[in-house]
């Protein structure tokens, strides 16, 4: 009786273990993220200002890929994330109509669901909005030279 109870362990361990690796191979890539102190201006050239903000990726690792880049779920297994201007190519920071504005996409608060939640929306929400290293235009932590 006893040997029966322990082939009924042993097998539903194998069998979990079974599932527990199908899925994590079923996920697909695992990708590496670019290097830090990576330098996103693509306001320059319709700006007359400095609007370059410098990302870490390392400052980021708690939050998974999917959280900024929301269209992963489109992706084929070859390719990488995208960047944030592949869909939003609006670049203009006056024309902020639209689902392809640039400005917009990354310092909208207003958004709801959480898959499509801008750079500020989520500092926002992570930092409160007293934070203004964080939320702050003029000289924060994002825009390192001030949007002066």
């Amino acid at each position: 009786m006893m040997k029966n109870k322990i082939y009924i362990l042993l097998t539903a361990a194998l069998i979990t273990l079974g599932i527990c690796l199908y899925v994590q191979a079923d996920e697909g890539n695992s990708y590496e993220a670019p290097e830090d102190d990576l330098e996103i201006n693509y306001i320059q050239g319709h700006s007359n200002r400095n609007l370059s903000v410098t990302f870490n990726h390392s400052s980021h690792e708690s939050f998974e890929c999917i959280d900024c880049h929301h269209k992963m779920g489109e992706l084929k297994a070859d390719e990488s994330p995208r960047s944030c201007a592949t869909c939003h190519d609006n670049f203009s920071p006056d024309d902020l109509k639209g689902s392809k504005s640039y400005f917009k996409a990354m310092h909208q608060i207003s958004f709801t669901q959480t898959k499509n939640r801008s750079c500020l929306g989520c500092h926002t929400d992570e930092m409160g909005k007293d934070d203004k290293d964080m939320t702050g235009c003029n000289a924060s932590a994002c825009h390192a030279e001030g949007i002066r």
